[in-house]
């Protein structure tokens, strides 16, 4: 029954790219899930945490669903953002200049405020007291 639930809840998270490589990927992150998840349950009846088949199972398939999802999750938006990235690339790389540009006009200003004010006598005021 919970595989059934995990079938109906991942069915429709596809990636936005070619098949084979979804399946690829996605098969990829199922197993990484299972194995996760069967050591997890494992540690759990290992500490006496759950006992008995249904707990077991319920356990399984409930971290085994939690991962993949955010697995599939983090893999979407890295394959979503490479894509726009390599789109985009005159974009980002106006970005990056005109970011190098803005520091190294930023770090002059700084610098050359440091140097005048260095460069000032330094008036002394007396106080009679």
């Amino acid at each position: 029954m919970f595989k059934f639930l995990f079938d109906l809840l991942t069915d429709p998270l596809g990636l936005p790219i070619e098949w084979y490589y979804e399946y690829l990927i996605l098969a990829a992150i199922g197993a990484i899930a299972y194995g996760i998840a069967y050591r997890c349950v494992g540690d759990m009846y290992h500490m006496g945490a759950i006992d008995g088949r249904t707990s077991g199972s319920f356990f399984h398939w409930l971290i085994r669903l939690i991962l993949f999802v955010v697995l599939w999750a983090v893999t979407y938006g890295v394959i979503v953002a490479v894509r726009w990235l390599t789109e985009n690339w005159v974009l980002v790389l106006c970005i990056i200049l005109g970011g190098i540009v803005a520091v190294a006009g930023i770090v002059t200003a700084i610098t050359l405020f440091i140097r005048s004010r260095k460069k000032r006598p330094e008036t002394e005021v007396l106080t009679d007291a």
